[in-house]
């Protein structure tokens, strides 16, 4: 058996132009699924299809042809075929390429015996139908449901024998037999196709650098009346019939790659954010480093006006970086040099600081409704932490009406007051929001705010710990404790990377880092996949928690497996 190795062309170019024939090539992996015999005489080139390979002989340089072998043989192919004939002629070198014939056999054969199975158990059932008796009525169930697995099993092993291993085959030959041609560095091919396999054997040459254009013919028969004719009067009907045939040449299918142009306000682009945008299916992720405002705007016009107004759907832009004032303002360049048609998606995470803090609050706000302790929006929340995910959590927070406080730590600072009621004033200013700053770097401080608190988000540094068992025992108002360090010591002690609403002490509940951070990874997943697949839109916050919400929401789907025995 031949094997099945697709590879380039080594020191040639190669031209194919795909002829989209007036019908599909019969083709089928087993008996069962063969076409009408009646059908056959259509199966065919018509007139106009033939004249105008023959206009397209005498007009273009071709070194070789192809065509689909289907279901005849090479016999018929080459002795039974109008365009052999034309090709022959005009000595152009005519080849047929398709799957290889031990190739098939073996695939259908691997095919027949699921088929037989089958067709066995649609057998046992009617046999059961005509019987009627209940206490088989469990037989036919298990049955019903095998027969249904086997047969989705059969469609999808036709479908990929039929379309993606059998186009390789075809793509393969046509390589081949372009490589056998010596002393020429370009070559010109006619490939004629079923319709239904133009787009993949394109995209599979176009995938090994050779340049391919789709033609077909708009065909039109005009005739004197519009009329059905009868029988007797074909002929006349026939007569008076004029058959306009003219090229058309196909767009080439919407395949420009997705682009995201990365710009990351800090010295070194995460990895983190591009491995993301990869793993969702970005082409290519163009990442740009320590990147100001005014760079910003030169730059995502270079790559707008590079790509045109046709473009743009397959282009968009993700800030990032630790600092979220940085980033808003490279976010706000960005968007203002768009201007219609050239307007994109924009996408603003600083350090995946939007995404972890709606990942949190939506957690939050279901777990709160979900064991029955009130909604979050009639709640006082604290958050321990001033950096880009407190912030955001804050301004999320105090957006669907909860109290909220959020405290500066660090007992190094010296101006923490002043500190941490210009933070206070700072999403005021730049968030609309009104939230209370307060400095807690003591025990006793921190122990102050989480007596009032029902929620509280430990939203620190890496490996710090902000609560430990002494402050817990005095701070028992708490319902809801979440914490996003995933780093040990945690940022609560006695919190687990996985916990889930578990119930640390009488009454208070803990979610873990990892908990939000599944969210949060699905989260930022969907935002680029939401930007990869439409819209003009810019993915800040005020999306993501929606878009966390409706995630968490698909969550409630029973995930554990259902498993039926069959008791005879």
């Amino acid at each position: 058996m031949e094997v099945l190795e697709v590879k380039p062309l080594e020191n040639k170019r190669l031209n194919v132009l795909i002829m989209e024939k007036e019908y599909n090539e019969p083709f089928w992996m087993t008996e069962q699924t063969a076409p009408l015999n009646s059908l056959q005489p259509l199966f065919k080139p018509s007139i106009g299809f033939f004249k105008f390979l023959e206009n397209v002989t005498a007009k273009v340089t071709l070194d070789f042809a192809t065509e689909e072998l289907g279901m005849r043989t090479r016999k018929d192919f080459f002795e039974d075929n109008i365009l052999a004939e034309l090709f022959q002629k005009n000595n152009i070198p005519f080849f047929a390429v398709d799957i290889d014939g031990n190739a098939k056999t073996y695939l259908a054969t691997a095919l027949d015996e699921k088929i037989e199975l089958r067709n066995n158990i649609v057998k046992t059932l009617d046999t059961l139908s005509k019987r009627k008796e209940k206490d088989e009525s469990m037989e036919k169930e298990y049955l019903i449901a095998y027969g249904q697995n086997l047969q989705f099993e059969i469609e999808e092993k036709e479908r990929e024998a039929k379309f993606p291993v059998r186009e390789s085959w075809i793509v393969m030959g046509i390589l081949d037999y372009a490589q056998e041609i010596k002393g020429k560095e370009e070559i010109n091919c006619l490939h004629i196709c079923s319709p239904q396999h133009c787009a993949g054997i394109k995209q599979s040459l176009e995938s090994l650098n050779v340049k391919v254009e789709i033609g077909k013919l708009s065909k039109k028969v005009i005739a004197a009346t519009a009329e059905v004719p009868s029988s007797h009067e074909l002929e006349n009907y026939l007569q008076s019939m004029q058959i306009q045939v003219k090229p058309v040449m196909r767009k080439a299918t919407d395949n420009a790659p997705y682009l995201l142009f990365y710009f990351d306000t800090d010295v070194k682009a995460s990895p983190f954010d591009i491995c993301m945008a990869y793993d969702v299916g970005y082409d290519a992720v163009i990442p740009y480093e320590n990147v100001t405002p005014e760079e910003a705007k030169l730059l995502t016009q270079d790559a707008l006006f590079s790509r045109g107004p046709k473009g743009m759907k397959h282009t968009a832009f993700l800030i990032g970086g630790k600092n979220a004032e940085r980033a808003e303002a490279v976010s706000k360049a960005v968007k203002n040099s768009m201007f219609p048609p050239f307007k994109t998606n924009i996408i603003i995470d600083p350090a995946g600081a939007y995404t972890t803090a709606a990942a949190m609050v939506a957690k939050a706000e279901s777990a709160l409704l979900s064991s029955k302790l009130g909604e979050l929006k009639d709640k006082t929340c604290a958050i321990l932490g001033t950096g880009s995910v407190g912030k955001i959590a804050a301004v999320l927070l105090a957006k669907i009406g909860c109290k909220v406080v959020i405290a500066s730590l660090n007992p190094k600072r010296i101006d923490g007051k002043e500190h941490a009621k210009n933070i206070a004033e700072l999403l005021a200013k730049d968030h609309g929001v009104q939230v209370e700053g307060i400095y807690a770097p003591t025990p006793a401080s921190k122990i102050e705010i989480l007596k009032k608190a029902d929620v509280v988000i430990c939203a620190g540094i890496r490996g710090i710990r902000l609560i430990d068992k002494e402050i817990l025992d005095e701070a028992k108002h708490i319902k809801v404790l979440l914490d996003i360090n995933a780093v040990p010591p945690f940022g609560i002690e006695g919190i687990e990377l996985k916990d889930d609403m578990k119930e640390m002490m009488p009454g208070i509940f803990a979610i873990g880092a990892l908990t939000i951070g599944n969210l949060k990874h699905k989260l930022e997943k969907e935002i680029l996949r939401e930007a990869r697949r439409h819209g003009k839109a810019v993915y800040n916050y005020n999306i993501a928690l929606p878009m966390a919400r409706k995630l968490l929401q698909k969550q409630l789907f029973p995930k554990d497996a259902l498993t039926l025995n069959y008791s005879p």
